[in-house]
Protein backbone atom coordinates (compact mmCIF):
# COMPACT_ATOMS: atom_id res chain seq x y z
CA UNK A 1 0.00 0.00 0.00
CA UNK A 2 2.88 2.28 0.57
CA UNK A 3 4.50 2.09 -3.09
CA UNK A 4 0.90 3.24 -4.42
CA UNK A 5 0.98 6.33 -2.21
CA UNK A 6 4.03 7.07 -3.20
CA UNK A 7 2.81 7.13 -7.03
CA UNK A 8 0.76 10.37 -7.35
CA UNK A 9 3.62 12.06 -6.16
CA UNK A 10 6.17 10.23 -8.48
CA UNK A 11 3.74 11.13 -11.46
CA UNK A 12 3.44 14.83 -10.37
CA UNK A 13 7.12 15.09 -9.61
CA UNK A 14 7.68 14.29 -13.14
CA UNK A 15 5.01 16.46 -14.65
CA UNK A 16 6.95 19.16 -12.69
CA UNK A 17 10.34 18.42 -14.46
CA UNK A 18 8.97 18.40 -17.75
CA UNK A 19 7.15 21.82 -17.16
CA UNK A 20 10.93 23.15 -15.39
CA UNK A 21 12.47 22.23 -18.57
CA UNK A 22 9.80 23.86 -20.95
CA UNK A 23 10.03 26.96 -19.24
CA UNK A 24 13.60 27.26 -19.28
CA UNK A 25 13.47 27.00 -23.26
CA UNK A 26 10.97 29.48 -23.08
CA UNK A 27 13.13 31.82 -21.39
CA UNK A 28 16.60 30.88 -23.72
CA UNK A 29 14.29 31.90 -26.07
CA UNK A 30 12.64 35.20 -25.24
CA UNK A 31 16.23 36.16 -24.32
CA UNK A 32 17.27 35.55 -28.08
CA UNK A 33 14.28 37.67 -29.25
CA UNK A 34 15.40 40.45 -27.00
CA UNK A 35 18.92 39.99 -28.44
CA UNK A 36 17.58 40.23 -31.91
CA UNK A 37 15.19 42.79 -31.59
CA UNK A 38 18.25 45.17 -29.30
CA UNK A 39 20.49 44.38 -33.07
CA UNK A 40 17.21 45.59 -34.98
CA UNK A 41 17.00 48.86 -33.22
CA UNK A 42 20.52 49.17 -33.78
CA UNK A 43 20.22 48.65 -37.52
CA UNK A 44 17.22 50.68 -37.81
CA UNK A 45 18.73 53.89 -36.25
CA UNK A 46 22.18 53.24 -38.91
CA UNK A 47 19.60 53.05 -41.94
CA UNK A 48 18.24 56.54 -40.90
CA UNK A 49 21.97 57.99 -40.44
CA UNK A 50 22.96 56.21 -43.63
CA UNK A 51 20.10 57.98 -45.44
CA UNK A 52 20.43 61.20 -44.49
CA UNK A 53 24.41 61.05 -45.60
CA UNK A 54 22.58 60.38 -49.39
CA UNK A 55 20.25 62.90 -49.21
CA UNK A 56 22.71 65.46 -48.01
CA UNK A 57 24.64 64.56 -51.22
CA UNK A 58 21.57 64.93 -53.26
CA UNK A 59 20.53 68.29 -52.09
CA UNK A 60 24.69 69.33 -52.97
CA UNK A 61 24.32 68.11 -56.76
CA UNK A 62 26.78 65.48 -56.23
CA UNK A 63 27.10 61.84 -57.21
CA UNK A 64 25.80 59.73 -54.80
CA UNK A 65 28.07 57.28 -52.80
CA UNK A 66 28.66 53.62 -54.14
CA UNK A 67 29.59 52.63 -50.71
CA UNK A 68 26.68 54.15 -48.75
CA UNK A 69 24.44 52.49 -51.55
CA UNK A 70 25.84 49.18 -50.56
CA UNK A 71 26.27 49.62 -47.17
CA UNK A 72 22.21 50.38 -47.10
CA UNK A 73 21.14 47.72 -49.25
CA UNK A 74 23.32 45.20 -46.75
CA UNK A 75 21.42 46.55 -43.53
CA UNK A 76 18.22 46.29 -45.35
CA UNK A 77 19.10 42.57 -45.76
CA UNK A 78 20.12 42.05 -42.41
CA UNK A 79 16.91 43.11 -40.84
CA UNK A 80 14.98 41.14 -42.91
CA UNK A 81 16.62 38.43 -41.91
CA UNK A 82 16.30 39.29 -38.55
CA UNK A 83 12.69 39.91 -38.85
CA UNK A 84 12.23 36.47 -40.38
CA UNK A 85 14.69 34.33 -37.74
CA UNK A 86 12.32 35.56 -34.77
CA UNK A 87 8.67 34.75 -36.72
CA UNK A 88 10.97 31.17 -36.70
CA UNK A 89 11.27 30.86 -33.22
CA UNK A 90 7.47 32.79 -32.27
CA UNK A 91 5.90 31.42 -35.18
CA UNK A 92 7.73 27.81 -35.44
CA UNK A 93 8.82 27.96 -39.40
CA UNK A 94 11.53 26.07 -38.88
CA UNK A 95 11.97 22.82 -37.45
CA UNK A 96 12.15 23.69 -33.68
CA UNK A 97 8.89 24.19 -32.19
CA UNK A 98 7.71 27.05 -32.03
CA UNK A 99 7.87 29.00 -28.39
CA UNK A 100 3.40 29.66 -28.67
CA UNK A 101 3.57 26.19 -28.65
CA UNK A 102 5.54 25.41 -25.93
CA UNK A 103 3.57 28.55 -24.12
CA UNK A 104 0.60 26.25 -25.11
CA UNK A 105 2.28 22.92 -23.92
CA UNK A 106 3.31 24.10 -20.40
CA UNK A 107 -0.65 25.70 -20.05
CA UNK A 108 -1.41 22.21 -21.20
CA UNK A 109 0.77 20.67 -18.19
CA UNK A 110 -0.45 23.06 -15.63
CA UNK A 111 -3.67 22.24 -16.21
CA UNK A 112 -3.43 18.92 -16.05
CA UNK A 113 -1.14 19.09 -12.76
CA UNK A 114 -3.75 20.74 -10.88
CA UNK A 115 -6.50 18.11 -12.08
CA UNK A 116 -4.39 15.49 -10.75
CA UNK A 117 -3.67 17.07 -7.54
CA UNK A 118 -7.14 17.60 -7.11
CA UNK A 119 -7.82 13.77 -7.59
CA UNK A 120 -4.75 13.43 -5.40
CA UNK A 121 -6.26 15.34 -2.04
CA UNK A 122 -9.86 14.03 -2.75
CA UNK A 123 -8.62 10.64 -2.47
CA UNK A 124 -6.23 11.03 0.38
CA UNK A 125 -8.99 12.77 2.15
CA UNK A 126 -11.35 9.64 1.68
CA UNK A 127 -8.55 6.86 2.72
CA UNK A 128 -8.05 9.59 5.83
CA UNK A 129 -11.72 9.60 6.31
CA UNK A 130 -11.59 5.23 6.14
CA UNK A 131 -8.92 5.24 8.05
CA UNK A 132 -10.32 7.03 10.93
CA UNK A 133 -13.60 5.33 10.74
CA UNK A 134 -11.65 1.83 10.94
CA UNK A 135 -9.76 3.41 14.01
CA UNK A 136 -12.80 4.81 15.67
CA UNK A 137 -14.55 0.82 15.06
CA UNK A 138 -11.43 0.03 16.52
CA UNK A 139 -11.87 1.66 19.62
CA UNK A 140 -15.36 0.96 20.31
CA UNK A 141 -14.99 -3.06 20.22
CA UNK A 142 -11.87 -2.52 22.35
CA UNK A 143 -14.30 -0.81 24.75
CA UNK A 144 -17.14 -3.05 24.28
CA UNK A 145 -14.35 -6.03 25.05
CA UNK A 146 -13.24 -4.05 28.14
CA UNK A 147 -16.85 -3.42 29.49
CA UNK A 148 -17.16 -7.46 29.65
CA UNK A 149 -13.42 -8.21 31.07
CA UNK A 150 -12.27 -5.49 32.74
CA UNK A 151 -9.82 -2.45 31.58
CA UNK A 152 -7.64 -3.01 28.74
CA UNK A 153 -3.58 -4.10 29.40
CA UNK A 154 -0.85 -1.25 29.60
CA UNK A 155 0.70 -2.84 26.36
CA UNK A 156 -2.97 -2.78 24.24
CA UNK A 157 -3.57 1.22 24.58
CA UNK A 158 0.18 1.87 23.79
CA UNK A 159 0.19 -0.29 20.35
CA UNK A 160 -3.48 1.68 19.65
CA UNK A 161 -2.07 4.84 20.59
CA UNK A 162 1.01 4.37 18.24
CA UNK A 163 -0.80 3.66 15.39
CA UNK A 164 -2.91 6.66 15.47
CA UNK A 165 0.01 9.14 15.74
CA UNK A 166 1.42 6.93 13.14
CA UNK A 167 -1.65 7.46 10.45
CA UNK A 168 -1.68 11.31 11.35
CA UNK A 169 1.88 11.43 10.26
CA UNK A 170 2.06 9.53 7.09
CA UNK A 171 -1.25 12.09 6.19
CA UNK A 172 0.44 15.47 7.32
CA UNK A 173 3.57 13.85 5.06
CA UNK A 174 1.41 13.37 2.39
CA UNK A 175 -0.62 16.75 2.29
CA UNK A 176 2.76 18.66 2.49
CA UNK A 177 4.08 16.58 -0.62
CA UNK A 178 0.91 17.76 -2.80
CA UNK A 179 1.38 21.30 -1.13
CA UNK A 180 5.02 21.93 -2.41
CA UNK A 181 4.28 20.00 -6.27
CA UNK A 182 1.25 22.61 -6.42
CA UNK A 183 4.00 25.52 -5.52
CA UNK A 184 5.62 24.72 -8.12
CA UNK A 185 3.61 24.51 -10.64
CA UNK A 186 2.13 27.86 -10.17
CA UNK A 187 5.09 29.27 -10.22
CA UNK A 188 5.88 28.16 -13.71
CA UNK A 189 2.59 28.94 -14.74
CA UNK A 190 2.55 32.37 -13.79
CA UNK A 191 6.15 32.78 -15.69
CA UNK A 192 4.27 31.25 -18.65
CA UNK A 193 2.26 34.14 -18.51
CA UNK A 194 4.60 36.49 -17.90
CA UNK A 195 6.91 35.28 -20.83
CA UNK A 196 3.81 35.73 -23.49
CA UNK A 197 3.00 38.88 -22.05
CA UNK A 198 6.61 40.12 -23.16
CA UNK A 199 6.20 38.41 -26.10
CA UNK A 200 3.31 40.52 -27.28
CA UNK A 201 4.98 43.89 -25.84
CA UNK A 202 8.18 43.42 -27.33
CA UNK A 203 6.40 43.01 -30.77
CA UNK A 204 4.25 45.80 -30.15
CA UNK A 205 7.17 47.99 -29.37
CA UNK A 206 9.71 47.03 -32.15
CA UNK A 207 10.87 49.95 -33.80
CA UNK A 208 8.99 50.89 -37.22
CA UNK A 209 11.96 51.08 -39.04
CA UNK A 210 12.57 46.87 -38.56
CA UNK A 211 9.34 46.30 -39.73
CA UNK A 212 7.99 46.80 -43.38
CA UNK A 213 4.54 47.70 -43.80
CA UNK A 214 2.57 48.12 -47.24
CA UNK A 215 -0.98 49.42 -47.89
CA UNK A 216 -3.31 48.07 -50.26
CA UNK A 217 -3.16 48.93 -53.63
CA UNK A 218 0.72 49.49 -53.31
CA UNK A 219 3.13 48.35 -56.08
CA UNK A 220 5.42 45.78 -54.93
CA UNK A 221 8.32 43.72 -56.68
CA UNK A 222 7.89 39.71 -55.74
CA UNK A 223 10.61 37.95 -56.43
CA UNK A 224 10.04 34.14 -57.50
CA UNK A 225 11.36 31.80 -54.85
CA UNK A 226 11.67 28.47 -57.69
CA UNK A 227 13.90 28.47 -60.49
CA UNK A 228 11.06 27.63 -62.87
CA UNK A 229 9.64 30.79 -63.41
CA UNK A 230 10.81 32.92 -65.77
CA UNK A 231 12.64 35.91 -64.42
CA UNK A 232 13.53 36.78 -60.97
CA UNK A 233 10.83 38.23 -60.33
CA UNK A 234 6.99 39.71 -61.20
CA UNK A 235 5.49 43.51 -60.76
CA UNK A 236 2.32 42.91 -58.33
CA UNK A 237 -0.01 45.00 -56.04
CA UNK A 238 -1.17 44.44 -52.96
CA UNK A 239 -4.72 43.54 -52.34
CA UNK A 240 -5.87 42.32 -49.48
CA UNK A 241 -3.82 42.77 -45.73
CA UNK A 242 -4.23 40.14 -43.43
CA UNK A 243 -3.29 39.74 -39.80
CA UNK A 244 -1.23 42.23 -37.66
CA UNK A 245 2.43 43.05 -36.37
CA UNK A 246 4.88 39.04 -37.03
CA UNK A 247 2.42 37.64 -38.05
CA UNK A 248 0.97 40.50 -41.46
CA UNK A 249 1.15 38.43 -44.48
CA UNK A 250 -0.22 39.92 -47.88
CA UNK A 251 -2.28 39.11 -50.62
CA UNK A 252 -1.22 40.37 -53.99
CA UNK A 253 -1.67 39.92 -57.80
CA UNK A 254 0.10 40.51 -60.90
CA UNK A 255 -0.39 44.54 -61.89
CA UNK A 256 -1.82 43.48 -64.94
CA UNK A 257 -2.80 39.55 -64.40
CA UNK A 258 -3.86 37.21 -67.91
CA UNK A 259 -7.47 36.34 -67.67
CA UNK A 260 -7.71 32.30 -67.00
CA UNK A 261 -10.64 30.73 -69.07
CA UNK A 262 -13.55 31.93 -68.08
CA UNK A 263 -12.61 35.72 -68.05
CA UNK A 264 -11.93 35.67 -64.55
CA UNK A 265 -8.72 36.84 -62.88
CA UNK A 266 -6.28 34.47 -61.52
CA UNK A 267 -6.42 33.99 -57.49
CA UNK A 268 -3.96 36.08 -55.91
CA UNK A 269 -0.53 34.62 -54.50
CA UNK A 270 -0.05 35.09 -50.40
CA UNK A 271 3.51 35.88 -49.26
CA UNK A 272 5.55 37.56 -46.44
CA UNK A 273 7.48 40.71 -46.21
CA UNK A 274 10.55 38.78 -46.94
CA UNK A 275 9.71 38.18 -50.34
CA UNK A 276 8.48 41.84 -51.31
CA UNK A 277 10.46 45.01 -51.91
CA UNK A 278 8.18 48.16 -52.47
CA UNK A 279 7.90 50.21 -55.53
CA UNK A 280 8.52 53.88 -54.86
CA UNK A 281 5.33 55.96 -55.82
CA UNK A 282 7.98 58.57 -57.82
CA UNK A 283 11.55 58.67 -59.14
CA UNK A 284 12.45 61.38 -56.89
CA UNK A 285 15.21 61.17 -54.38
CA UNK A 286 16.41 57.87 -55.68
CA UNK A 287 20.02 56.46 -55.81
CA UNK A 288 22.13 57.30 -59.00
CA UNK A 289 23.63 54.43 -61.01
CA UNK A 290 26.70 54.63 -62.37
CA UNK A 291 27.31 52.80 -65.61
CA UNK A 292 28.18 48.42 -65.62
CA UNK A 293 25.94 48.59 -62.05
CA UNK A 294 23.77 45.24 -62.12
CA UNK A 295 20.11 45.57 -61.54
CA UNK A 296 16.64 43.99 -61.99
CA UNK A 297 14.15 46.00 -63.85
CA UNK A 298 11.13 45.48 -65.28
CA UNK A 299 11.13 44.45 -69.07
CA UNK A 300 9.13 46.60 -71.46
CA UNK A 301 5.80 45.83 -71.83
CA UNK A 302 5.68 42.96 -69.47
CA UNK A 303 5.28 42.85 -65.33
CA UNK A 304 8.33 40.45 -65.28
CA UNK A 305 11.53 41.62 -64.01
CA UNK A 306 14.80 40.67 -65.36
CA UNK A 307 19.12 40.56 -64.78
CA UNK A 308 20.00 44.05 -66.14
CA UNK A 309 23.42 46.10 -66.84
CA UNK A 310 23.11 49.91 -66.75
CA UNK A 311 24.29 50.92 -70.31
CA UNK A 312 24.49 54.87 -69.20
CA UNK A 313 24.61 56.90 -66.29
CA UNK A 314 21.63 57.67 -64.09
CA UNK A 315 21.72 60.99 -62.35
CA UNK A 316 18.72 62.10 -60.15
CA UNK A 317 19.85 65.66 -60.75
CA UNK A 318 18.68 65.18 -64.39
CA UNK A 319 15.44 64.03 -63.20
CA UNK A 320 12.57 66.24 -65.47
CA UNK A 321 14.10 66.78 -68.58
CA UNK A 322 13.62 64.95 -71.89
CA UNK A 323 13.81 60.89 -70.78
CA UNK A 324 15.60 62.06 -67.76
CA UNK A 325 12.57 59.31 -65.65
CA UNK A 326 14.63 56.69 -67.85
CA UNK A 327 17.27 54.87 -67.28
CA UNK A 328 18.99 53.18 -70.34
CA UNK A 329 19.43 49.25 -69.72
CA UNK A 330 20.74 46.15 -71.69
CA UNK A 331 18.85 43.05 -70.46
CA UNK A 332 20.94 39.16 -69.71
CA UNK A 333 20.46 37.35 -73.16
CA UNK A 334 19.61 40.83 -74.69
CA UNK A 335 22.92 42.40 -74.57
CA UNK A 336 22.71 44.02 -78.09
CA UNK A 337 19.25 45.95 -77.71
CA UNK A 338 19.67 48.94 -75.13
CA UNK A 339 16.09 49.64 -73.48
CA UNK A 340 14.91 52.69 -71.39
CA UNK A 341 13.26 51.53 -68.20
CA UNK A 342 11.29 54.00 -65.41
CA UNK A 343 14.02 54.59 -62.49
CA UNK A 344 11.39 53.25 -59.82
CA UNK A 345 10.95 49.95 -61.80
CA UNK A 346 14.81 49.18 -61.40
CA UNK A 347 16.56 47.95 -58.63
CA UNK A 348 19.79 48.00 -57.80
CA UNK A 349 21.31 44.50 -56.79
CA UNK A 350 24.31 44.07 -54.97
CA UNK A 351 27.71 44.50 -56.32
CA UNK A 352 29.67 40.68 -55.79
Amino acid sequence: MSSRNRQPRASLNQDADEERRLWNTITDRVKQIDSMEARSAAIGAEIMDVEKQQATLISADKLSDMALDERLESLYRENVKISEEVSHIIDGNSDDMSLLDSIKILAGLREASEESLVNSRSHSNSKGRNATMKRKAGSMDVDDEASHVGSPRPGQRQATDRLAVEGKSRERNRERSVTSTREVSVKLEDGAESVASSVEDNAANEPRTSRLQLSLGAHVFYRNKGRTQEGEGILCRVTNVIGEGKQRRYEIQDADPDPVPGGELPPPYRASVAHLMPIPTENKGLADLNKGRNVLAQYPDTTTFYKAEVSANWRSKDLGTERGDYVRLSFEGDEMKVMEVERRFVLAEKDK
